[in-house]
């Protein structure tokens, strides 16, 4: 496995991205002394990736202190401790509608005049969160990891990826990424205003992707996907199913188009690099043949660890403690059953047999 460089892709999804976690857990397990050449990351995909790669001390123990304490912090400590034992499950669920100590928490004028507001609640929680956990310096340490984080232009309508090789990362990057209206407000960097970047494309393979094509190196390409949203769920059953549901819809959606363009192109680089010995030299100076055989490059080992929730868990605005706890041991243990220690090989020319 040394010989493989791994890219690592990260999913928005809210509170699921403790499934995530126990994903990452599973597979810095299993491939001790391992280090992702890059991490892409939507949302909660982006704070994921932004701990993973910039946490001050071990990135595992940083994930574990967010997912474990700080976003499942509903109540500030005093009001926490004096709850006790009445904070059930259920009571939490209710509760993280006024806020949550570690992300999120009401905007304190907005009942006096909701109209004149463009967001619910503010994102200084989560500020206090990642400054606390992340060291600037290494989350820009590009020659080590590669970070790209996705977000939303808002008045432009584009997407824009924040790279860690091209501008000087910071929290407001991360933060931005998870800029979900309209609960949470545009953050504005470098006089541009952004929301969240699942808006437009909640799985950044395509950046994964690029990010493995321009190392310097003759190693194996592998990328890792961690899809919180299947395409498939059961009818829903009343409003807060429905509106589950759309979520679900809107954030999956774009993955299978994703994985068809991949295998299509990684079907046609196997191809050319098996005639290429056979190819004219005037053929080979076509702009078509540079841009597919030269530019890009084969990926020799795709996993994509598809999260199967249970109904009850399914919920992305749901950071009860409980169901957190649940989210991350069926990231571990599903990303176990799916061998996540080991590469999983690309059949080169799956894309033209219709798989």
């Amino acid at each position: 496995m040394n010989d493989y460089q791994t890219a690592i892709v990260l999913q928005g999804g809210g509170a699921l991205g403790a499934y995530e976690y126990g994903v990452i857990k599973a597979l810095y397990e299993e491939r001790p002394g391992f280090k992702p050449a890059a991490v892409t990351g939507v949302s909660i995909g982006a704070i994921n990736a932004g701990l993973l790669v910039g946490a001050r001390h071990d990135p595992l123990e940083a994930l574990e202190e967010v997912w474990r304490n700080r976003f499942t912090e509903i109540l500030p400590p005093p009001l926490g401790i004096l709850l006790g034992p009445l904070a059930t499950q259920k009571v939490e669920q209710c509760l993280s509608t006024f806020g949550n100590a570690g992300m999120y928490q009401l905007q304190q004028d907005h009942l006096l005049a909701p109209w004149q507001r463009t967001s619910i609640y503010n994102l200084e929680p989560l500020r206090r969160t990642l400054q606390e956990l992340i060291d600037g310096d290494k989350l820009n340490r590009s020659h080590h990891t590669r970070l790209v984080l996705g977000a939303l232009n808002v008045a432009k309508g584009e997407s824009e990826y924040f790279d860690n090789q091209d501008v000087r990362l910071d929290i407001e990057h991360i933060v931005a990424s998870g800029s979900l209206p309209p609960a949470f407000p545009l953050t504005p960097i470098g006089g541009h205003y952004y929301w969240d970047g699942g808006l437009f494309q909640n799985t950044p393979l395509s950046s994964a992707i690029n990010c493995l094509e321009q190392l310097p190196t003759d190693s194996r390409r592998e990328v890792i996907v961690v899809e919180l949203f299947p395409a498939e769920a059961p009818l829903p059953t009343d409003m807060a199913e429905v509106m589950n549901r759309i979520g679900q819809l809107l954030f999956a959606s774009k993955l299978s188009i994703d994985r068809k363009l991949f295998k299509t192109i990684n079907g046609i680089i196997a191809f050319l690099e098996k005639i290429q010995p056979h190819i004219p030299e005037q053929f080979q100076d076509d702009p078509v043949y540079q841009e597919l055989f030269v530019k890009h490059k084969k990926i020799d080992a795709l996993t994509v660890i598809v999260a199967d929730f249970p109904k009850d868990q399914a919920n992305a605005g749901d950071f009860s403690r409980e169901t957190i706890r649940s989210r991350i041991e069926l990231g571990y243990e599903q990303a176990k059953r799916q061998h996540i220690g080991r590469p999983h090989p690309v059949e080169p020319f799956a894309a033209f047999r219709g798989d």
